[in-house]
Parts: C-alpha cells; structure tokens; sequence
C-alpha cells in the first residue's frame, strides 16, 4: 500500500491546478492534507470532517468545482494560474527550501501554531523528516491561548521531542512565524542579557513586560541543553508540504482534541520533562 495518497482520477483537474502553484503533488500523504493544501491555496474555509478517517473526496470536489469550473463561492480565488494553461519549466520547489544550508544527515521538523478566535481554542503541531520521509508528527490544543503563544508552543514541543528523541543529532527546525524565529534567533539573547527584560534605549520600552516570557523562557532553556538544532524561517501557505503539514496538524490540533489541555498545565509538564 502507497503511503503517498493517490489522486482519483475525477480530481485529475484539481491536481494540475496545485501542481500549476508550485505544490509537489506527489508529495501528499493522505486525502487530508490534500484536503488543507487546496484549501489554503484557494483562500477557501469548509468545516472538515470530525473523523479524521472518513473520506474527503466531496470537500475536494466542491473546491475543485469552485477552482476549476468557477462554482460561486464568497471567497475569490486567487489569480496563479491555470492547471491547463501551459507553462514554462521551472526548477520544482525544494520540500523545505534553502535546502543548501541543511547538513545532508539533518533531521528536518516543521512546527506550526493556530488559534480560532484569537484568542481562543489553539492549536499546535509539529512534523519531523528523515531524508525526506516523515518519522514522526504530534499535535495538541489549548483551551484558551494566543496565535502567538500557539506558533511558540508549536516551536517548543518540537524542541521537547528533539531533546528526548534524538538530542546528539543535527537539527533544523523550519516555522512559518517571524515573531517565534526572530524571538528565539535575536530577541532572546538580548533579554537573557538584561535579566530578561526589554530594557530598551526608548524610556516607554525599558520596564515594558515581555509577552509570553514563561514560554520564552522554556524555548531557550531547552534548545540550550541542544548544541545542533537551528531555527530558520519558511514562508507559510506557499505550497512547502512539511510547512502544509504542519499547518494541518495544529489545525487537527484544535479541532480534535477535546477537551483541550490548559496551557498552564503544558508549561507545568514541559518544566518537568525538559
């Protein structure tokens, strides 16, 4: 059995369309994350199924409907191109981009956040490779949180399973938030420097609090006690599969698990097990 989800032939037309924006078709694991990538990238909302098992192929026909056919719908679609429109050969998107930069024996994990409404309910994931192969995934939600506290927590459980799993081996971790990248590339060291504080050169910055510094503080305590994990930034919704995925499982995140776990009580476990 594939493990690589086999596009029907009466989607045939939505498959060229994301292949048309840049999408590695044949990179898609399950109808699901097919599901979220052309979702995504035809600015579409649908309720998905609750049973993350049943079958998605009406949820891809009505986007295709409105993709391919230009069924009416209260969202445009945005102008990429066409899946039978020809095109000229471009070199193909590599799966997580500045692929040059990665040691070839690098795991890669892409780690995302959600939060719907924000705040409310939050969602978390994160989704390791090996050569290119997908070993592990997790995901979890919060009752009450930010989209910025979730892109965090997304960034630390992935940190947390690097320092059980696999804490000798090169790392790099890809997120789509510049607030979770640069907070941890530029930010951090800077306020470990001053005893964790701002303490800027403007007077209204020099006492003003640190948001979410309980989780800034655990990000940097565990990737301290890592010596081969990088951080870099990829950007989100632009047809990258790991970012994809990781996007889908902070969605899955919140959606399905019920009832969702306190942040509070996340902090809590990860200054135990950290």
């Amino acid at each position: 059995m594939s493990r690589y989800y086999e596009w029907p032939a009466g989607l045939e037309p939505l498959r060229k369309w994301m292949k048309a924006q840049g999408v590695d078709t044949k990179s898609i694991v399950s109808e699901r994350q097919a599901a979220f990538l052309a979702q995504n990238l035809s600015n579409q909302r649908f309720k998905f199924p609750s049973d993350r098992s049943a079958s998605h192929f009406l949820l891809l026909k009505k986007l295709q409907d409105i993709i391919c056919t230009g069924a009416a719908t209260s969202r445009p679609v945005p102008t990429r191109g066409q899946p039978w429109e020809p095109k000229k050969k471009t070199k193909a998107k590599p799966v997580h981009g500045n692929e040059h930069e990665i040691p070839a024996d690098a795991l890669v994990i892409y780690c995302d956040g959600c939060c719907e409404p924000n705040p409310g309910i939050g969602g978390w994931g994160f989704a390791v490779h090996k050569n290119g192969v997908e070993i592990d995934a997790r995901c979890g939600a919060t009752a009450t949180a930010t989209n910025n506290q979730m892109e965090l927590t997304g960034l630390l459980m992935a940190l947390a399973w690097v320092a059980s799993s696999a804490p000798a081996e090169p790392v790099v971790i890809f997120c789509d938030s510049q607030y979770a990248v640069n907070g941890i590339n530029q930010w951090v060291p800077h306020w470990k420097a001053k005893g964790w504080s701002r303490n800027g050169a403007n007077a209204s910055e020099k006492n003003k609090a640190i948001a979410n510094l309980d989780l800034w503080k655990l990000i940097d305590k565990t990737r301290d006690e890592l010596q081969f994990v990088k951080v870099k930034w990829v950007k989100g919704h632009a047809g990258t599969v790991g970012n994809e995925r990781a996007d889908e499982l902070a969605e899955q995140g919140r959606e399905e698990t019920i009832p969702a776990t306190p942040l509070d009580l996340i902090r809590q476990q990860l200054q135990y097990t950290v």
